[in-house]
């Protein structure tokens, strides 16, 4: 693993804009970052890849003891979301997406950070960007990328289609347009929608954008949620999180309605547990020995009194917010973010360096895709600080 410098295309910000990405620069910075790429070898690619997966698997397992357990109360969950939670389960839902975050050096095994399972960002700079990138730089240099997000996602699709088409789904409607979700105006969730869209539209779906706000509520049919032109919406992507929806005045009638197989969300409401960082408590708890995962605890204690440095984050923070680096000695924090989720419950975890380019001081952290339950690519957000927040660029990768 190896950060190089290498010249951004003449044309760059037009080139990311005609692909959707619009949010390429904020206040004069660019995020889209292609001054710079990391370099792997086919080994280290191998060993994410490898890591990946069996962070998913042992994320599910996890999963299904804790609900089969009937241990979700003790998550902080509460009825609604407990039922919505068991029901996707039990009937299998199947999910679309997810991106685990990895750190790695090049030299140790990759280490399991989060799973960002529920409404996971940098798809479109992931799955299409970079590649562009790679194929207007490359030449005929025999490079080549970790990369298969976009031809998993249509295969998603593909097979969402199908089981609609089949009434597989549980919802009322055969043939309904797959309605589309998010805060409107936002440039990086509209862009990311706008992705999903056209893979959607790809695989043969029909696809209606409604921006989150305009979403509608009707009493007919005991229950139905309508689109900003009071079309009913049966199968709804949102990149809107479930614990903000349940929180929401229609949380009730969106459980009832979903219960009711009135409407069908995805991601799939059991992903709310998966994407809840007191989870990697139990899955350490499951799996110590694993060579991928940190020691996580809902308790400081044990990393204070064996003065081991540890990480301390909110369950269900986002964007690197309210993350607090403590050192080995214990005491103040070496390294912390501001952010929305200080009521949070926490978690701590055992500290694993990220990769650190000696020359630029960048740390980079690897976003690893898992779709349809397989891992398919990866993309890498570096930083100039050792906690990646909303303020870390995106830098393409390649590897020989």
């Amino acid at each position: 693993m190896e950060r190089c410098l290498v010249p951004p295309r003449a044309n760059w910000q037009a080139r990311v804009e005609a692909e959707g990405m619009l949010w390429h620069t904020a206040n004069g910075v660019p995020y889209w970052h292609e001054g710079a790429a990391y370099r792997f070898t086919e080994a280290e690619i191998e060993q994410l890849h490898e890591a990946t997966q069996a962070c998913h698997d042992m994320a599910l397992s996890a999963v299904g003891a804790i609900i089969e357990g009937g241990e979700l109360a003790q998550y902080s969950y509460g009825a609604e979301a407990i039922a919505l939670i068991e029901r996707s389960w039990q009937t299998r839902e199947r999910d679309i997406y997810g991106r685990i975050d990895l750190a790695y050096d090049g030299v140790h095994p990759p280490k399991m950070l989060e799973y960002n399972a529920d409404t996971p960002t940098s798809l479109l700079e992931g799955a299409v960007v970079q590649w562009t990138w790679l194929t207007d730089t490359a030449g005929a240099d025999a490079t080549n990328q970790y990369n298969d997000i976009h031809r998993a996602l249509v295969d998603r699709m593909q097979t969402l289609k199908a089981e609609r088409d089949a009434g597989l789904l549980g919802v009322r409607q055969r043939g309904a347009p797959l309605h589309v979700a998010c805060v409107f105006p936002h440039d990086e969730d509209t862009g990311t929608v706008a992705y999903i869209e056209s893979v959607a539209r790809e695989a043969g779906l029909e696809v209606c954008f409604v921006p989150i706000d305009q979403i509608g509520f009707s009493e007919v049919e005991g229950g139905t949620f309508l689109d900003q032109n009071d079309g009913p919406i049966r199968l709804l992507f949102k990149l809107y999180p479930w614990d903000w929806l349940l929180a929401d005045d229609y949380g009730a009638p969106l459980t009832q309605a979903v219960l009711k197989n009135s409407i069908r969300l995805f991601e799939p409401a059991w992903k709310m547990l998966l994407a809840n960082k007191l989870l990697m408590a139990r899955m350490w708890e499951m799996y110590p020995d694993s060579p991928y995962l940190l020691e996580t605890r809902v308790s400081d204690a044990a990393f204070r009194a064996a003065g081991r440095a540890f990480v301390c984050k909110p369950a269900l923070g986002r964007e690197g917010q309210n993350v607090s680096v403590f050192a080995p000695d214990g005491g103040n924090a070496t390294a912390r973010t501001d952010g929305h989720y200080a009521d949070n419950d926490f978690v701590y975890q055992a500290f694993a360096d990220l990769f650190r380019d000696p020359a630029s001081g960048s740390y980079a952290l690897i976003g690893s895709w898992v779709i349809n339950g397989e891992a398919v690519g990866m993309g890498i957000r570096e930083s100039d600080h050792l906690i990646t927040d909303d303020r870390s660029r995106f830098v393409p990768h390649f590897f020989k």
